[in-house]
């Protein structure tokens, strides 16, 4: 047929997008909302820290090899913060393309209650501070997509929402689109 690509030509379509996906620079990681009296526990983020420097953020981190999604949250904030939680959930999914870096982060927010244990701070991450989910919408620089999430991961019910966002240099956001409300 006239104007269609032969076979060869789709192997070719084919391998080129193989070869593209390949190369992606792909972070999987997760966020934790640690509850404890009404407050979630939020880092402020070393303003030396290459991804997100002077952000405001939940404790979280990068998934290793073949680690659960609560699993993993559950290491993080350990490791972090010396904390222990319980009854997590997942409130929110998506993925975040970092311009400035070419990186893309694949992640999952989630709730938590704390369990026990004491707060440590590292100086080397940021600052751990308690807030009210008022306070926390009131943040200078906190991480933006938050912003539009903030409603859902607060809320009582079981809904998951999915986003994707795109920043041009470290916490400027030039594109977010919310999925599935």
């Amino acid at each position: 047929m006239e104007g269609s690509p032969s076979r060869a030509q789709d192997y070719s379509l084919d391998f080129a997008r193989d070869d593209i996906m390949t190369n992606r620079n792909i972070i999987v990681t997760v966020e934790c909302f640690v509850k404890k009296d009404g407050k979630y526990l939020m880092l402020h983020r070393n303003k030396n820290k290459k991804i997100m420097p002077d952000v405001w953020m939940a404790p979280g981190g990068k998934r290793e090899f073949n680690e659960g999604l609560f699993e993993c949250a559950r290491r993080e904030i350990q490791e972090e913060t010396g904390l222990t939680i319980k009854n997590l959930r997942v409130k929110s999914t998506g993925n975040a393309y970092l311009k400035d870096l070419d990186q893309e982060l694949y992640f999952h927010f989630v709730i938590a209650d704390f369990e026990s244990g004491e707060l440590k701070q590292n100086p080397e991450d940021g600052e751990f501070v308690w807030l009210f989910p008022d306070e926390i919408s009131k943040l200078d620089n906190l991480l933006s997509e938050i912003h539009y999430v903030l409603p859902y991961l607060f809320s009582d019910d079981d809904k998951v929402v999915s986003y994707k966002a795109v920043y041009d240099k470290g916490n400027n956001m030039v594109e977010f689109e919310l999925e599935n409300i």
